[in-house]
């Protein structure tokens, strides 16, 4: 019971405090968990819990398209915008359906989309922390001439 609650208070400080590159990763991986609980409750034939699932990885996917800045975005946030809107509608089928191959190919784009988005964000973290080093090196340097 205690570790559940200090499960919670450490993912919303989590959440609180990361930066909107990693709430967007945290958002892809939810959405993949989601989504993939969705097909449990498909194959158990909890239909209750299929909506429970499928409504929580939407809310997630329209909460990625919202993040969207498509005044900057360009061709890419306009093709992410559209890819968000087929899984949207692919989650309405399996939902109306019951059919766990539209979960599937969602869960397939969501995971390439979430791995993509994590090079990007580790690459970014490798290049900050490089750009931290040499302006240490130079503060360090310029120190020691003083």
């Amino acid at each position: 019971m205690y570790n559940n609650g200090y499960a919670k208070y450490y993912q919303n400080n989590q959440i609180l405090t990361a930066k909107k590159s990693k709430l967007i990763l945290m958002m892809y991986d939810g959405a993949i968990r989601f989504a993939r609980e969705s097909i449990n409750k498909i194959r158990s034939k909890d239909i209750a819990g299929r909506g429970t699932y499928i409504r929580k990885t939407q809310d997630i996917i329209l909460e990625l398209m919202n993040s969207l800045d498509m005044e900057n975005g360009g061709e890419i946030a306009g093709n992410l915008s559209k890819l968000y809107l087929f899984m949207n509608r692919n989650l309405i089928m399996a939902n109306v359906q019951g059919h766990e191959k539209y979960i599937e190919d969602i869960i397939k784009i969501l995971t390439e989309l979430r791995d993509a988005w994590d090079t990007v964000v580790n690459n970014s973290y490798k290049n900050e922390q490089v750009a931290n080093d040499r302006a240490g090196y130079v503060e360090k340097k310029m120190a020691i001439r003083c």
